[in-house]
């Protein structure tokens, strides 16, 4: 008896199935791991993220907050434009990991950043809806995209990632009246545009394209990543990235350039 050979289609959609499977495997075996609990952006994800942008052009325009940078304007910065030292971010708001580091360097990159030393570039990202199902990531990343253009982004990104969700597979991001909820907490920040903004989706194209860009990102492997100089800070495993490590580098990167501050502690 002869077989009929699965069309190309049906096998394309087998195989991208069985990356999905293969991601979400080797997400939840990072997630469970000590230390900083690093959310998965390895290969067999952007194998499939890439499987998926034939759907871009029929997902909306692309709107970018005010202030955004970059080739596309994908990029969020944060400090002086001239600060001497960039150190570039990649995060999503469900990833537990970059929940933790936050919650570990937050106040100092603040300072550094008041300082004048130090300007972040951050990459939003929405990849972990894609592994564990749901949407708060993506709906979170137009949050922020929206404090952003409200100018009001530092404020909201660290009460945001102060109230990450119990665990990835927790879906409360996806909530806009819990975004809505903790953007009240922030002075000056609610408004009938912002609002507006987070129920409708303003800039959900936006996040899409960061996420599509990150997908086309070969040498980066997970987040949360922390890139100074090119080099992930987070993956040093000889020097752990602490307050007063962060500190550290960014005056020996500042001093390099001859650039001063007053910072002189974690």
């Amino acid at each position: 008896m002869k077989t009929t050979p699965a069309s190309p289609s049906t096998a394309r959609d087998r195989l991208r199935e069985q990356r999905h499977r293969q991601a979400l495997r080797t997400y939840r075996l990072h997630v469970a791991a000590k230390g900083v609990g690093l959310c998965l952006a390895l290969a067999a994800v952007i194998g499939v993220s890439i499987a998926l942008q034939s759907r871009a052009a029929d997902e909306g325009p692309v709107v970018s907050p005010a202030g955004a940078v970059g080739d596309e304007g994908l990029l969020i910065p944060v400090g002086r434009k001239d600060a001497p030292v960039v150190i570039t971010v990649y995060e999503d708001a469900r990833c537990p990991g970059c929940a933790q580091l936050e919650k570990t360097l937050h106040s100092t990159v603040n300072r550094l950043e008041d300082e004048g030393l130090l300007r972040v570039d951050y990459h939003v990202l929405s990849f972990v809806d894609r592994i564990v199902g749901g949407k708060g990531s993506k709906v979170a990343a137009n949050a922020l995209a929206a404090a952003q253009d409200a100018g009001r982004f530092r404020e909201f990104h660290d009460v945001l990632f102060a109230h990450p969700p119990a665990e990835e597979s927790t879906d409360v991001l996806a909530d806009r009246d819990l975004l809505l909820e903790l953007a009240g907490r922030i002075p000056g920040l609610r408004s009938a545009g912002f609002d507006k903004d987070v129920t409708e989706d303003t800039y959900s194209g936006w996040a899409r394209a960061v996420q599509r860009r990150f997908d086309r990102q070969t040498d980066i492997q997970a987040t949360p990543a922390v890139l100074l100089d090119g080099k992930d800070l987070v993956r040093d495993q000889e020097h752990p990235l602490s307050p007063e490590r962060l500190v550290e580098l960014v005056k020996e990167a500042a001093a390099r350039k001859g650039a001063t501050g007053g910072t002189t502690g974690p």
